[in-house]
């Protein structure tokens, strides 16, 4: 009796064991959870339960790639919370971060799926990776207290993610007021954490060439004197060794560097550093051929130096000229069958887009170039939002476009009315507000889907004639640069401006824990005169 009764126990555990290992735990889901992500993933479902990450993590790769990603990975959490994980290259406990090749993803996506027992990323490339490790270093909590936890707790969750555009980018201007490579890193690393991947440096200006040029040395030892502020200033510039380190870094980060050389007009600095090569009025002189093979021997330079394909060869606000009154320039317009200056200018954007080209590099240029029929594979940056047609055509005639409308996307634009910032273009939507910014439509509606495919994305403009120094910079930047960040990545469905607020606020402490001085919100203008003076630099519209 006793013998079939333990029989009996023994099959009925058998079968509750058979039962339960053939059926999947099921998570619980949980609902109207907002996770402090920015920008907001493709799709996210958040369940029951946590995921306990300690220093006995094991952090388990298999390529290269996964191994690069994973010491980023530990060498953020250590700043973070005090402690790293262990690395390993085969998985010997279940409590691990797991890095798992999944070569059907696209080239940036990315899946991240966290249980009880470990963390799995799923990507096809470092760049997933990548994007992966930032939203789960988002997912670190912001209290205050993490430095000197034993263990990090993270919701049990599923995300499946990949950017809406594949260019996401900003400018920095370091012509008109020079920012060195601490400043740059610091925009850098701040770009990477919400998984922007373009960083479009303006070199050169009138105000000031600022990158070494070896074979034109004049070019920073005169050219790279003073600044907007002090035109009588020492020299500012980055070196070849700077520049190179700037870019590892950026590189490290999935960030490419797109230099611009801005000419032919904007070249006052050029025509200071070698006055055999202006052209009056800080243009360069298109008409003298050796002027043009400096050009190109600076075009190949960068592309080296910042180790990139992409090229900005600039081409915008070529005015207040008078090449027709220089007689080499007048003659060279005749031996070229050209009827006036405007015609001449479109030749010279024409031949530096086509030797960006033939060398084997992608040029980039503003969107005036547009109308000089420049090289199809040229990238048009479209600028000027009162020019909608320019865009529009650009489109419809296959250029590649990336989306920089002043009225939305110049960050040297004024947050509110009442402070200063620059109004170049004027203010036709009033302030570049973060609402501005979030709500505005990149797309025009009457663009159908072949015209849209050709807008590979938008970048901020962060132009600093009315921005000298990091703390005037970092006012007019954070955090109007998350929202940029959020309508690059974001798909159009899943932007929400009540969700990115919430999502904001923490955001507002990782400023905080990285010593960024954002703008703060809800302050009126007297308290802010007190707290954030440097809000009211430069022209305040009337």
């Amino acid at each position: 009796m006793i013998q079939r009764i333990t029989i009996k126990y023994f099959l009925f555990s058998t079968l509750l064991l058979v039962l339960f290992s053939c059926n999947p735990v099921v998570h619980k889901e949980r609902t109207n959870v907002v996770l402090p992500i920015l920008p907001q993933p493709k799709m996210v479902q958040v369940y029951d339960g946590s995921f306990a990450l300690d220093s006995m993590t094991q952090l388990v790769f298999s390529t290269d790639e996964q191994q690069k990603i994973a010491n980023y990975f530990n060498r953020e959490l250590k700043k973070l919370a005090g402690f790293s994980c262990r690395i390993q290259s085969a998985s010997k406990e279940k409590k691990s971060i797991l890095f798992v090749q999944v070569d059907s993803l696209a080239n940036e996506a990315y899946l991240l799926d966290i249980d009880r027992a470990r963390i799995t990323v799923k990507a096809s490339s470092e760049a997933g990776y990548f994007y992966a490790v930032q939203t789960l270093l988002q997912l670190t909590p912001v209290t205050g207290k993490e430095m000197g936890q034993t263990a990090l707790r993270f919701s049990q969750l599923s995300i499946s993610d990949e950017p809406r555009f594949k260019w996401r980018g900003a400018l920095l201007d370091v012509s008109r007021h020079f920012f060195g490579p601490a400043s740059i890193k610091k925009l850098i690393d701040q770009m990477a954490a919400q998984k922007m991947n373009r960083l479009h440096l303006h070199l050169t200006d009138d105000p000031g060439w600022r990158i070494e040029i070896k074979e034109y040395p004049k070019l920073v030892e005169i050219g790279s004197l003073g600044d907007r502020t002090d035109p009588d200033g020492p020299a500012m510039y980055l070196t070849e060794n700077e520049a190179r380190d700037i870019t590892a870094y950026a590189n490290d980060r999935q960030i490419t560097i797109v230099p611009e050389v801005d000419i032919p007009g904007h070249s006052g600095a050029v025509s200071r550093a070698y006055p055999e090569f202006s052209g009056g009025n800080n243009t360069l002189n298109i008409a003298n051929p050796e002027a043009i093979k400096m050009m190109e021997t600076v075009i190949l330079r960068l592309a080296d130096i910042f180790n990139t394909s992409y090229i900005h060869f600039g081409s915008d606000e070529v005015r207040h000229h008078n090449w027709e009154g220089r007689p080499d320039m007048k003659a060279r317009m005749m031996e070229l069958g050209l009827k006036d200056q405007r015609e001449f200018e479109g030749w010279f954007d024409r031949k530096m887009a086509d030797f960006i080209v033939q060398s084997g590099l992608n040029p980039v240029a503003w969107d005036e170039a547009f109308d000089f029929g420049v090289n199809k594979s040229t990238i048009i940056q479209w600028w000027r939002g009162e020019y909608p047609e320019v865009l529009k055509r650009a489109a419809e005639q296959g250029y590649d476009i990336i989306l920089s409308p002043v009225d939305f996307l110049y960050l040297d634009y004024p947050s509110d009315l009442k402070e200063g910032g620059a109004n170049w273009e004027g203010l036709h939507n009033g302030a570049n507000s973060m609402e501005a910014i979030y709500t505005w439509n990149p797309i025009p509606k009457t663009f159908n889907d072949a015209m849209a495919a050709h807008v590979i994305g938008m970048e901020a403009g962060i132009w600093t004639e009315f921005i000298a120094d990091e703390k005037r910079l970092e006012y007019m930047v954070y955090p109007r640069l998350a929202g940029v960040a959020e309508k690059a990545w974001t798909q159009e469905g899943n932007l929400n401006w009540d969700s990115f607020r919430q999502r904001l606020s923490v955001q507002y402490k990782r400023y905080n824990r990285d010593s960024i001085n954002y703008r703060i919100p809800n302050l009126g203008v007297e308290e802010r005169k007190v707290r954030q003076p440097e809000a009211f630099l430069g022209p305040i519209p009337d």
